[in-house]
């Protein structure tokens, strides 16, 4: 039946209408990271209005670190997807039995190590960050308790990028809501109940995360998934560390490069500013990304239709599937920009609801969101070069706009314009980015289209 069912799913990404496909697999995407976005949008949330200015300042500071612990898991997660798709494709049945094992291997490895560095450097990162006094307190509280969690956090989104990865969305977005209803009800209760402070919001995410990895693992063992599994042969297959890896390094760079501009980010308005500044650059990132969110259920969905049409040798279906889901993401952001850009006040008020704005943080707010309908087509070539597995290029992308591009920019404007300097290079950094990705993605086209000449 399993069998059947997951047949049915790749005969549509091979053969079905692909606005039809990207409807289906994108709205239940589109909720799945809705979901998650607003996972760290709710811990914000009830740092502000439960605990104070303080808290969520803290919580701004050490959310950047956590994304240590995301990378790690789309680092395993999207790299063994990646394997997976292109195996269901090409009819890989060998491949496809031996990804899960792998991919629990190397997520209990990766979890042990940032586990331990994560706790006994918690304090020290947190300082690296800019906190000082309360505020590093309570940043160095939330992250250590954090880390305790890491394994179930990394076994678990990376486990439902695997689901995701053999066209079931609609399932993966079906166990992050679970993920993010637990953690929404246990925020109030730890924190307002139990009076266990900012450590417990924290802790709400942990209890979240192993209900979450419970929830998926229970999945693949029931029979359920289009990847055979048993747990006497959760064994690491040497032979698919490498593809895994080499796709992987990307999204983890990706990750780990956006820590750098955090870190960027906020030691400069700590050096420009003051924790009223930092309060404020936190809930203005923590609204962009909540508003970005939304792409990523379409270059999620996207993953597999690339993948398994790569893996069946489809590039024209899949060339096509690019632009399709491109211009829906397109659509979709600017649908999410507008109200953003004419009213920034109330939305920036949910997270900071007793700060006044004026009107040089409203255009600074406008600025850092002005290019959001942009960036479908940017996370769009950079989910085909993980799902084609050249993770290299995807790298190259990622490095560039942090090493070569941002931090350069964002120490020099600064100096010239204040505090406005960081938010104009966020928007610069960005139109720099578009136009390189944009040259990439035609050469890669172009390659396909001149292979299949020579065929």
């Amino acid at each position: 039946m399993t069998s059947q069912k997951q047949t049915k799913i790749t005969d549509k990404i091979l053969q079905g209408n692909l606005i039809q496909l990207m409807l289906k697999l994108s709205i239940p995407g589109i909720m799945g990271m809705l979901l998650i976005g607003l996972n760290t949008f709710v811990d914000a949330l009830f740092a502000g209005r439960l605990i104070g200015e303080s808290a969520l300042a803290a919580i701004s500071l050490a959310l950047p670190l956590t994304t240590i612990v995301i990378g790690c898991a789309l680092l395993v997660g999207v790299g063994s997807a990646s394997v997976l798709s292109r195996a269901i494709g090409a009819g890989d049945i060998k491949t496809q039995s031996k990804i899960f094992g792998t991919f629990t291997v190397i997520s209990l490895i990766i979890s042990f190590f940032i586990t331990i560095l994560g706790y006994v450097f918690g304090d020290r990162l947190i300082s690296f960050m800019g906190g000082e006094g309360e505020v590093a307190l309570l940043g160095s509280e939330y992250f250590k308790t954090y880390m305790l969690g890491a394994v179930f956090l990394v076994l678990a989104i990376g486990s439902s990028q695997l689901i995701k990865s053999e066209g079931k969305i609609g399932l993966a977005a079906g166990f992050s809501a679970i993920y993010v209803l637990t953690n929404t009800i246990l925020n109030p209760i730890f924190v307002a109940v139990f009076d266990w402070g900012i450590r417990g919001i924290a802790l709400a995410t942990v209890v979240s995360s192993l209900v979450y990895a419970i929830v998926n693992f229970t999945y693949f063992l029931s029979g359920k998934s289009a990847t055979p599994v048993s747990l006497k042969k959760l064994t690491l297959a040497t032979d698919l560390v490498s593809p895994i890896l080499s796709v992987g390094v990307s999204v983890l760079l990706m990750e780990l490069m956006a820590i750098v501009q955090q870190i960027v980010i906020f030691k400069s308005i700590a050096y420009y500013g003051s924790d009223t500044d930092i309060a404020f650059a936190g809930a203005t990132l923590n609204l962009y990304s909540l508003a970005v969110t939304p792409v990523y259920g379409f270059v999620f969905a996207l993953q597999p239709v690339i993948g398994i049409n790569y893996g069946a040798g489809n590039h024209d279906r899949m060339k096509k599937a690019y632009l399709i889901f491109g211009i829906g993401g397109t659509i979709l952001l600017s649908i999410i920009w507008l109200p953003l850009q004419l009213f920034p006040a109330s939305f920036l008020g949910l997270l900071l609801p007793k700060v006044a704005f004026n009107a040089n943080d409203l255009l600074n707010f406008r600025i850092v969101t002005i290019l959001l309908p942009v960036l479908s087509f940017v996370f769009s070539s950079i989910t085909l070069f993980q799902s084609i597995g050249n993770g290299k290029i995807a790298g190259i992308i990622v490095v560039a706009r942090q090493v070569f591009f941002f931090i350069p920019v964002v120490l020099i404007l600064p100096l010239f314009i204040g505090i406005n300097g960081i938010y104009y290079s966020l928007t610069a950094v960005d139109i720099l980015v578009s136009i390189i990705v944009a040259f990439f993605t035609w050469m890669e086209f172009n390659q396909l289209r001149l292979q299949l000449k020579a065929r």
